[in-house]
């Protein structure tokens, strides 16, 4: 069967086939641009008191065009949608005899001629009144042609084969594109837009993608900022160190934070200001870099030192730039600075690292006093504080009776003490509820062996103290499982993945009020080598602690026999002062303490003699004897 294609000609199939197209790209961006962002928005906005807030965006050009464009694609639905439903659709109709002369399929042939001789007696022409004459002329004809085709057996084959008296017939193939598109006059256009979408507008996009994409890390970190990290960081640097090489990075010299000679006279003010504070309420005064000279590393490092001694911008545009730098900041420690230093396993340069996440966050700078975190605690009142009643921390604080807490705080006025003693209460005091390090099913530690270490942290003051529990198997609280009950440790650790499975825990909100992002409270556990000062593991990041949560981690026991030290830290990256560490000690022993291993039972059997096994194997064993009596005989010769 040939096949003939053809356009459309009146545009109806065109309108279907576009109003489909359009709905399918229209209406899934409109729920995007309505509801999609603005959950995402609204999950991101902090909850907590602000000190600090960003600069609110104007929307941009490209929002703008996108809502245009959003509203033509609605206008073409609804005229496209009122073209199909005005549009007379003509339905083609398949010629069927039978139907014509008013019979059944299969009839007989005199079945079929006495309705034709009816028909013919109704219609003929000259049986009908003058008005009536063509339109029975043309029904006579069909009547003519259904007869023929039911009583002649070539016909009747054909229909019955291809719908045809005729035999088989061009297929007639339609395109649900206008003609306009393939005419002569028209193809110069079609051919320049198909030139710019594909040769230019393509190209462009995915050019840019490209670049973009190359620029980065996984991490959403520029490349040029990861080599001059990898380059510079040491084990073994200075706080400070650290601050200067994380102000070098390439992204503020983007453009929305790079150096402009206009700012010149604010920061070198800020400069001024940074140095008398350092000179009086910190350990070392503030100085510029001698080894990231360039104007964007002073410009972000000004601003990030202004963040930490909390000293305020005065221009709108350059305290907006600071709010980002912070934020830009606290992402390459994290994704970063940090992550180097943990794949070396340098556990004095994590921990620097982490402590300068909760400088970031909470705008202090480093070895402060931790009830500044307070609000109405600043440098001014808190020596003082200190001096008169030797308070220091804010968990401290939480520990003395109301009546004195009030005594402690007297520097504050009511309204103060109140907001005060409120973020105090937001404050998580951690604590460690046990530690378990364990070769499971064994009572002792081997050398090489794979040792289980069991962590369970707890936030002492969580407002819920009900911890959400997973669908999974029951499993006993490590708590109350004894250090020598091995059956009970291997079913806790075998089933503990089954357990967490399912548990949603929702992170709370970090009380930081000179953050100007909404930042979830999030923990590091770290376990190090007291002798080397290596990770043994690399840390392990809690993001969704609420009241209480145990971690498993696994590592392998060192080679030699001995009794070993390490650092089980659990440090904020959000608050100065809650950090938690313990010591705990491995004693590592020979393995010939170890019970002897139970005999394995063969309980295989011999095969019996007559059966197909059984020949094998004695087969198997004359070829072998006939192999061991020629290489005798060879060894004789």
């Amino acid at each position: 069967m040939r096949s003939k294609y053809t356009y459309d000609e009146s545009g109806v199939t065109f309108f279907y086939y576009a109003l489909t197209i359009l709905s399918l790209v229209v209406a899934p961006a409109t729920v995007y641009l309505l509801f999609g962002k603005k959950n995402s928005q609204e999950a991101a906005k902090p909850k907590t008191v602000k000190l600090r807030l960003r600069k609110p965006k104007a929307k941009s050009s490209a929002v703008n065009i996108k809502l245009a464009l959003i509203a033509v694609g609605w206008v073409l639905i609804f005229l496209l949608s009122y073209k199909v439903k005005t549009t007379e659709v003509k339905e083609a109709k398949m010629w069927d005899p039978y139907e014509i002369l008013g019979i059944d399929n299969g009839e007989s042939e005199e079945v079929i001629t006495r309705a034709y001789r009816k028909l013919s007696l109704k219609w003929h022409p000259d049986k009908v009144s003058q008005d009536m004459k063509e339109e029975a002329g043309e029904k006579m004809a069909e009547i003519n042609r259904a007869h023929k085709t039911l009583t002649n057996p070539e016909a009747r084959e054909n229909y019955e084969k291809y719908g045809n008296p005729d035999g088989m017939q061009t297929q007639s193939m339609g395109i649900a594109l206008p003609k306009l598109l393939v005419e002569a006059h028209t193809s110069p256009f079609v051919l320049m837009l198909y030139g710019l979408v594909f040769g230019f507008v393509m190209p462009f996009y995915v050019g840019r993608w490209w670049y973009n994409s190359t620029r980065y890390q996984k991490d959403h970190i520029l490349n040029p900022t990861m080599s001059t990290f990898f380059k510079n960081i040491r084990e073994h640097i200075s706080q400070r160190n650290l601050i200067e090489l994380l102000t070098a990075a390439s992204e503020f010299a983007e453009d929305d934070l790079k150096y402009r000679p206009s700012e010149e006279a604010v920061l070198k003010s800020l400069v001024e200001k940074i140095r008398r504070v350092s000179q009086v309420y910190a350990y070392d005064v503030f100085s510029i870099s001698k080894k990231f000279t360039s104007k964007d590393a002073w410009k972000a490092n000004v601003l990030l030192h202004a963040h930490f001694f909390r000293i305020k911008v005065d221009d709108v545009e350059l305290a907006d730039q600071q709010q980002q730098v912070v934020m830009t900041a606290l992402t390459l420690v994290h994704r970063g600075l940090l992550q180097i230093s943990t794949t070396h396993n340098w556990f004095a340069c994590s921990i620097l690292l982490m402590n300068i996440s909760q400088m970031l966050v909470q705008g202090v700078y480093c070895y402060d006093a931790p009830l500044i975190q307070l609000p109405g605690i600043t440098w001014q009142n808190q020596p003082q504080i200190f001096k008169e009643k030797k308070l220091y921390s804010v968990h401290q604080l939480m520990r003395l009776p109301a009546a004195e807490q009030r005594q402690a705080l007297s520097v504050l006025g009511d309204k103060q003490f109140e907001e005060a003693i409120r973020a105090a209460k937001a404050i998580p005091r951690l604590e460690i509820a046990r530690v378990l390090l364990t070769v499971v099913g064994d009572k002792v530690i081997t050398p090489a062996s794979i040792v289980t270490l069991i962590v369970k942290v707890r936030i002492a003051n969580a407002p819920n103290k009900i911890e959400p529990r997973g669908k999974g198997v029951a499993v006993a609280d490590i708590e109350d499982i004894d250090d020598n009950d091995t059956a009970a440790i291997e079913d806790f650790v075998s089933n503990f993945a089954e357990r967490e499975k399912g548990v949603k825990r929702t992170p709370t909100e970090a009380y930081c009020p000179y953050f100007a992002g909404r930042k979830d409270s999030q923990w590091w556990l770290s376990f190090a080598n007291y002798q080397s000062g290596k990770l043994v593991v690399p840390p392990v990041r809690i993001s969704d602690l609420v009241s209480e949560r145990v971690v498993v981690l696994q590592f392998q026991a060192p080679p030699q026999k001995e009794t070993y030290r390490f650092h089980l830290t659990i440090k904020s990256d959000s608050y100065i002062g809650s950090d938690v560490m313990q010591e705990v000690q491995m004693t590592v022993v020979d393995r010939s303490v170890l019970p002897p291993e139970p005999p394995v039972v063969d309980d295989i059997s011999e095969p019996e003699e007559d059966s197909i096994a059984a020949q094998m194997a004695q087969m198997r064993g004359q070829q072998m004897g006939a192999r061991r009596g020629n290489d005798d005989s060879s060894d004789e010769e």
